[in-house]
């Protein structure tokens, strides 16, 4: 398929879903949404290993957009997205974000960062799961900021590793061009923060989600 009218038809039909989500607060909606561009852009996923027992944090590793799609597809919990602040902005969308209990972050400052996952955790509903990028951003490959790590060892929550696998090559970084192909996601045991320090758990993740 084209990539201009590929993109067309994503951009279509996530201004559509989000206006049924806004409507709505059917968090089913999401994940409709994220099969549909999945379908359509002939990217498979596969998941490997589960979820266990909630409350946990999931913590991944970030090469593309379509990460966040292959999340969804794998989770059938509600997740709770961490977002630059600028797409809060995007009509609709912006709208939507706030809807789903999104958290807005100013990348330039990890201070309001932090503070930003401590209200999540103080608001997350029972089957609310949050998912945090320790990258930061897709262009810094081996950054890992532990912010999330100190937060969740202060709040004593397990924390899930989860490496995404493939989806690099469907939506390179820099490109638009999507290309059809396989994500895997791979979901490691649990870790119990009450075992490890903070380094030993910023060893473990880089370890499971980076190499």
């Amino acid at each position: 398929m084209n990539s201009i009218v590929l993109w067309l038809r994503i951009i279509f039909k996530t201004l559509l879903c989000s206006l049924k989500f806004i409507k709505s607060s059917d968090r089913s909606i999401l994940r409709k949404w994220a099969f549909y561009v999945l379908k359509i852009s002939r990217v498979d996923v596969e998941c490997r290993g589960s979820f266990p027992d909630k409350p946990f944090i999931i913590m991944a590793n970030h090469r593309s957009y379509f990460d966040i799609f292959a999340l969804f597809y794998c989770c059938e919990f509600h997740l709770v997205w961490f977002a630059k602040k600028e797409l809060f902005k995007i009509p609709f969308f912006g709208r939507a974000l706030e809807a789903a209990n999104s958290i807005a972050v100013d990348r330039k400052n990890p201070r309001q960062s932090s503070f930003a996952i401590l209200k999540a955790l103080k608001l997350r509903g029972e089957n609310e799961v949050m998912v945090i990028f320790p990258q930061g951003t897709r262009k810094s490959q081996n950054v890992f900021k532990d912010g999330g790590v100190l937060i969740a060892k202060k709040k004593q929550i397990p924390i899930v590793p989860v490496k995404i696998e493939g989806s690099e090559y469907v939506l390179p970084e820099g490109s638009w061009r999507i290309k059809s192909g396989k994500i895997c996601v791979n979901i490691f045991d649990k870790i119990d923060v009450s075992d490890y320090s903070i380094d030993e758990i910023e060893r473990i993740m880089k370890e499971k989600i980076y190499e």
